[in-house]
């Protein structure tokens, strides 16, 4: 627990000054969704922040008030009540920055049973914090063309070009729909978690619309096929920052 003493003055006329302890705690999920819903104050409306954002707890009582020290809701007052405060933020550390490589190999054909669909894929290798798993940076993917009343034929998304890319950290849960079938279905891992949790890779000519995410399948995303690896990346991931303001969780390079 990391502990800060403010200075404070009091609303007396002699305007006496009197310190004030500040606790520094990091957000966990009370489950394996990653994400924690908090009440913001004194609107009262509900929020999701994800795992190891950093805040300062002010007031305990009933309720635990704590203002966010980074992200989108940065400065805000959240609470949540006092025996959900005592297992959802905790001490913590953080990395310094997660470091993704991600190394393609080249196009593969490739069955996915929890999807029951077989595309052609640019797979390739991803490493993180020691570790390996299997990714594709591109699939052959059908659109619905208007003007046709038909999918059209086959076509391939655009991978990220080859560089170095910065993760931005996560701000909103992503579509259930889009991955909860590779928990729940044959040839998925029942295991899986985390698995509404996307990270943004800052690139602005999509407009920050490619992920490092699980699935099997990419539309320029880097996309960990290997579902049994994805928990580990996550936990990588999400306690990692590597900026002052929280804003990054670390880089992936494309090769």
């Amino acid at each position: 627990m990391n502990q800060v003493i403010a200075r404070a003055r009091t609303n007396t006329t002699t305007d006496s000054v009197y310190p004030v302890v500040v606790t520094t705690k990091y957000t966990k999920s009370p489950d394996m969704s990653g994400w924690l819903k908090v009440q913001r104050e004194p609107s009262g409306k509900k929020v999701y922040l994800p795992e190891f954002v950093k805040v300062s707890v002010i007031k305990e009582g009933t309720r635990t008030h704590f203002i966010i020290l980074e992200g989108e809701y940065k400065g805000e007052t959240v609470s949540l009540k006092s025996e959900n405060a005592a297992k959802c933020l905790v001490s913590a550390s953080r990395g310094s920055g997660a470091k993704l490589i991600a190394k393609a190999k080249g196009r593969e054909r490739l069955y996915s049973k929890p999807k029951d669909e077989t595309l052609n894929q640019l797979i390739g290798t991803l490493n993180f914090n020691g570790q390996t798993a299997m990714v594709t940076l591109d699939s052959d993917v059908m659109f619905h063309d208007p003007r046709l009343g038909r999918l059209s034929k086959p076509v391939h998304s655009k991978p990220l070009p080859k560089g170095i890319y910065k993760i931005l950290t996560p701000q909103h849960a992503h579509d259930a729909e889009s991955t909860e079938f590779y928990v729940t279905e044959p040839g998925g891992n029942p295991d899986l978690k985390y698995h509404t949790v996307w990270f943004a890779i800052e690139y602005a000519p999509t407009e920050n619309t490619n992920f490092v995410h699980v699935g099997n399948l990419s539309e320029g995303c880097v996309t960990v096929y290997d579902l049994t690896k994805w928990n580990d990346v996550y936990r990588y991931l999400i306690s990692n920052r590597s900026d002052k303001e929280g804003k990054y969780v670390g880089t992936v390079t494309i090769e």
